[in-house]
């Protein structure tokens, strides 16, 4: 297993992770990613939205972009922020400060402007460390049968592409949600 904790986040520091819902049509612009921490409380593998971390310096939006095109080839325009998601690992020391990694991702909503969808890259990792495993345009028909991680995912993106993201209220999970 990948020692991905110092790749991810310093102890004792806030990981700040944006990410992108990159729709077509029916589809998702979803990322197959290699499991994160050597834990039962995450999958061996899954699909997740395009994201990482923001760089110093970088603007929300910048970071978005660009995350989005490393990861899929893809360059987007950002719109509505749909949500933030907190992950304190592992869960049963969220209250006791013994926190290995402590992140907050924003999510928003993603318009292709140009490119093909391709399986990018994270360029935190070197070639036989990557976690990215495959990049795809998933159908909502599809998700039921495939991994989504984190568990709101599923749920959220239907809800999205049924509704319309634009018209969403904002949302807040936390944990293992």
């Amino acid at each position: 297993m990948i020692d991905i904790q110092s790749n991810l986040s310093p102890k004792g520091k806030i990981r700040l992770r944006v990410c992108g819902i990159l729709q077509n049509g029916n589809s998702i612009a979803l990322v197959k990613h290699k499991r994160f921490f050597n834990n039962k409380h995450f999958p061996e593998e899954a699909w997740i939205l395009p994201g990482g971390a923001l760089e110093f310096g970088e603007s929300i939006e910048n970071g978005v972009k660009r995350e989005v095109l490393e990861e899929t080839g893809i360059l987007c325009s950002v719109g509505k922020l749909l949500f933030i998601k907190e992950l304190i690992f592992p869960y049963e020391t969220q209250n006791t400060g013994c926190a290995d990694f402590h992140s907050l991702t924003l999510g928003f909503h993603c318009l292709a402007v140009e490119g093909e969808l391709k399986t990018g890259y994270d360029p935190e990792f070197n070639l036989s460390e990557q976690l990215i495993l495959e990049t795809k345009w998933l159908e909502v028909k599809d998700f039921d049968r495939e991994p989504l991680f984190p568990p709101f995912l599923n749920h959220f993106l239907k809800e999205g592409i049924e509704n319309g993201f634009q018209t969403m209220n904002f949302s807040f999970f936390t944990g293992a949600e």
